[in-house]
């Protein structure tokens, strides 16, 4: 590979340089390779996307994120313990919100060099599904779609560009970069070299491709619950938030989620969907209640925040309603064409109205001027 290619790569995904404007891409959505959900064609190039197992210090980690979130809290094992203990990658990361102001002080420096670890890890031990799917892209830019992130992704505009630093797509633009013309640096895999690398209280070890395509079984799933911690409450952290993580999950029986039980994503496999069929109009919450009747008020308003943060609903103030995000850009679209249309409207009605005016006042001059 041209090292000076590799040298632009290292220069462009420093942690300092990311975060400045000049990062900012746009993008045309036609000639992209773009994700948003995990069920979509490219949808397994998302952090988000089961089926990508790994395995790091001996321990199994459902997913790419679940792994990167538990890289922020090195100094808080038991945190990590706990972000790796979901089945799924979105409350993973949900579980450590409230701690986020005890990530590793240097977070920000070192993020995307964290984010790039992962990614290796990712294809490291899913050499084959995942290495095909990253070839699938071509040479097409990878454009994470996203409706606020425009850090690790980039927000789609009304004339079908994607604008946004694009953090996460231009990573895997790297990755693939690399497979496709030296593979072979990528069958093993060093710590970073930043300090603390640790999970759970040990040094992260030297990765190699002999944990290629491991797929954890129903036991090894299994092994992984008991890591659920006994929470070392810390000065900031609340007696509610630590009750919030042990809450018991809420049983659902509903028949129309049973390949999402399957997957062991109910949030993503049915809460999501389901809400994008009922807020297709503005709803209250005791309305979206009553489409899921066997779920207890606090699970749903967890479920309504998550989807609010996620960027997927939109939640409007006094009185309180939500609506699907899409929904609600269609019906902004709509009445910003009927503000046009009647401010048009109301310039030709000027108009015609000025033009009577001095038809008027030429009527009346020449009238004046005949007496």
């Amino acid at each position: 590979m041209n090292h000076q290619i590799l040298l632009a790569y290292l220069e462009i995904f420093r942690g300092e340089i990311m975060q400045t404007s000049s990062q900012i891409r746009t993008y045309n959505r036609n000639e992209c390779i773009t994700f948003r959900k995990t069920k979509e064609a490219f949808g397994g190039l998302s952090n988000m996307a089961g089926g990508y197992p790994l395995i790091v210090n001996g321990i199994h980690i459902l997913t790419s994120e679940a792994l990167y979130q538990a890289c922020r809290f090195p100094h808080l094992p038991d945190i990590q313990k706990l972000i790796i203990a979901q089945n799924s990658p979105m409350t993973a990361k949900m579980k450590g919100k409230p701690y986020r102001d005890q990530s590793r002080s240097d977070w920000e420096r070192v993020k995307v060099q964290i984010m790039r670890w992962c990614l290796r890890v990712k294809l490291l031990q899913n050499w084959d599904t995942f290495g095909q799917l990253l070839l699938e892209t071509g040479d097409k830019a990878i454009v994470e779609d996203s409706h606020k992130d425009d850090f690790w992704g980039a927000i789609p505009t009304n004339d079908n560009q994607l604008i946004g630093v694009n953090a996460l797509g231009r990573l895997l633009m790297e990755l693939r970069k690399y497979l496709k013309e030296d593979a072979n640096s990528l069958k093993s895999l060093k710590p970073l070299e930043i300090p603390d690398f640790i999970f759970l209280s040990k040094p992260i070890e030297f990765l190699t491709l002999k944990d290629e395509n491991h797929t954890l079984s129903i036991q090894e799933k299994q092994l992984i619950i008991p890591l659920i911690p006994e929470i070392t409450l810390e000065s900031n952290v609340s007696l509610d938030q630590t009750k919030e993580f042990y809450r018991e999950e809420t049983i659902i029986t509903d028949t129309n989620i049973e390949k999402t039980e399957k997957d062991d994503n109910i949030f993503d496999g049915w809460v999501l969907p389901k809400l994008e069929k009922i807020l297709q109009n503005y709803q209250s919450y005791d309305q979206i209640l009553q489409h899921f009747k066997t779920v207890n008020k606090k699970q749903m308003q967890d479920w309504m925040k998550l989807a609010v943060e996620l960027g997927k609903v939109k939640k409007i103030e006094k009185p309180v309603r939500y609506i699907w995000y899409s929904a609600y850009e269609s019906e902004s679209n709509l009445l910003k064409a009927r503000k046009i249309s009647q401010s048009r409207n109301t310039r030709k009605t000027q108009l015609k109205s000025s033009q009577k005016s001095k038809s008027n006042v030429t009527q009346e001059s020449t009238q004046l001027s005949l007496i």
